[in-house]
């Protein structure tokens, strides 16, 4: 893989949404049991856990 700077610094500015590229969502601690069931039941969201329990929206 080529390391692209242009790539890396939108990403860190915020101007690329990887999440939503990628249909991710972050999901608190929590909804932990939800997610896993929602993604073993075939759910095309990819769910990332945030152990603080702040979800970005």
């Amino acid at each position: 893989m080529k390391y692209n700077r242009q790539l890396m610094m939108a990403i860190l500015h915020d101007k690329v949404q990887i999440a939503k590229a990628v249909n991710a969502k972050a999901i608190a601690l929590e909804d932990a049991p939800r997610g896993y069931a929602e993604f073993d039941a075939g759910a095309a969201t990819k769910y990332v856990l945030n152990p603080n329990g702040y979800v970005k929206a």
